[in-house]
């Protein structure tokens, strides 16, 4: 009978033990995801900071390290996935917009160019069909928008850009030889209309 009590008491203080480092995994588990701060969004926010302070060269090392993060966060095991929330194409595509602008300030274009067509890549505000709110989809498309209209004045401001990037003047078609519109002869004969092109 003693060794019975002693078998019972010898079980139940392993379930305790047992149940005690679960309950403590847990606890620490818990407090992990409680404090955990994603590297794209710090790194994202530090940015905006920097850009925001003046200070071009460190907005744009935040800004490539929250790209970075994102683009780790993609290769991550499928248990990181489940435990951790999933990387924001949102977000790394607005870092993409915030390290163009800071590449403007610094007066590179080329960069700028490039950064800007990489947002407009992630976010061409039209890709993201049947999973977001008309909320959301809105400002996607505002967000992307607001990027195409920044590069189409980068390139009224710099023109050598736009025909890098074949949408300048001097890639069109034709032998150099057409006339200008309003110096061509009208349909009519004399003088024609002179409504005609």
């Amino acid at each position: 009978m003693r060794k019975l009590v002693s078998f019972f008491a010898a079980r139940r203080t392993m379930w305790l033990v047992v149940a005690l480092v679960s309950g403590a995994l847990l606890l620490a588990g818990g407090y992990q995801l409680l404090t955990w701060k994603s590297p794209q969004v710090e790194n994202y926010n530090l940015g905006i900071k920097a850009y925001e302070n003046g200070d071009m060269p460190q907005a744009i090392q935040f800004f490539d390290k929250s790209i970075a993060a994102y683009r780790e966060s993609t290769r991550e095991s499928w248990l990181h996935r489940f435990v951790y929330p999933q990387p924001d194409k949102e977000l790394v595509a607005m870092a993409y917009f915030q390290k163009g602008k800071a590449h403007l300030q610094n007066r590179q274009a080329e960069l700028c160019v490039e950064s800007f067509k990489e947002s407009l890549r992630l976010n061409p505000g039209n890709l993201y069909l049947g999973e977001l709110s008309p909320q959301e989809l809105s400002q996607l498309k505002e967000e992307s928008l607001v990027v195409k209209y920044d590069l189409e004045m980068l390139f009224k401001s710099r023109p050598d850009q736009a025909q890098q990037q074949g949408k300048g003047k001097g890639k069109g078609k034709g032998n150099g030889n057409q006339q200008a519109p309003g110096n061509e002869p009208g349909s009519q004969p004399g003088k024609g209309n002179r409504d005609d092109i």
